[in-house]
């Protein structure tokens, strides 16, 4: 991380008021390239005339500034493969220096450092033509499972219904199986929630062979089963 000391020309000493940490949410690694990070204006909703400082790990940190006070940064994801923007707000002086943002990944996002991915798309009745549905933007899918391991970071659906919700499970050994059960579930305000109950294999893809509807009930297969 950026010290909290930082040398600068003519021997001056800069002190590190803030530090921004982009990270992906799913997998804990650093963000370094593809996103930027601003000082942001809540009431003029524009960027404050003060640089930040990067360095090669992608942090952004705020210089002699008074600490005790809040600070809100914009951190834009328009040239990378993440969900945003986004602001955030804290004061460094209560919440500590370092302030890590988890990103999610859009579903057009590569994902060929993931081991197991679920894909799939969630809709909702129409409530304006009868018997036909609509994708549901922003609805939360997140899984769990004694078999599932470590951080698990729940993902949103985009405008289309789309979600690529990344798997942590634990690699099998030589004679174990590579099959793990699960439960999928999906969230949004002012619908009902829905569960799905499946089968996950360790180093797959997986993919909903069927829209989920959060006010049906039926059981939706993966393609490969």
């Amino acid at each position: 991380m950026i010290r909290h000391l930082v040398g600068a020309e003519s021997g001056r000493t800069d002190r590190v008021t803030a530090v921004i940490i982009p990270m992906d949410g799913a997998t804990r690694i650093p963000v370094r390239r593809g996103i930027d990070v601003q000082l942001w204006d809540r009431e003029q909703q524009q960027a404050r005339p003060i640089r930040l400082i990067r360095n090669l790990d992608g942090q952004a940190a705020l210089l002699n500034e008074e600490a005790d006070q809040e600070f809100t940064f914009r951190i834009g994801t328009e040239r990378s493969y993440y969900r945003g923007p986004l602001l955030t707000t804290f004061n460094p002086a209560v919440d500590g220096t370092a302030h890590v943002v988890a990103l999610e990944r859009r579903p057009d996002a590569p994902f060929d450092d993931v081991a197991t991915l679920v894909r799939g798309v969630v809709v909702r009745p129409d409530p304006v033509d009868a018997g036909k549905t609509v994708p549901v933007d922003g609805s939360k899918v997140s899984v769990s499972g004694a078999e599932i391991t470590g951080h698990q970071f729940p993902v949103t659906t985009d405008r289309r219904g789309s979600f690529a919700l990344i798997v942590n499970i634990r690699r099998p050994g030589p004679d174990e199986t590579p099959t793990v059960e699960a439960r999928l579930r999906f969230e949004k305000d002012g619908a009902p929630s829905r569960t799905l109950d499946v089968t996950l294999t360790h180093g797959r893809t997986h993919v909903l062979s069927a829209p989920v509807d959060l006010e049906g009930n039926g059981p939706v297969r993966f393609t490969h089963e």
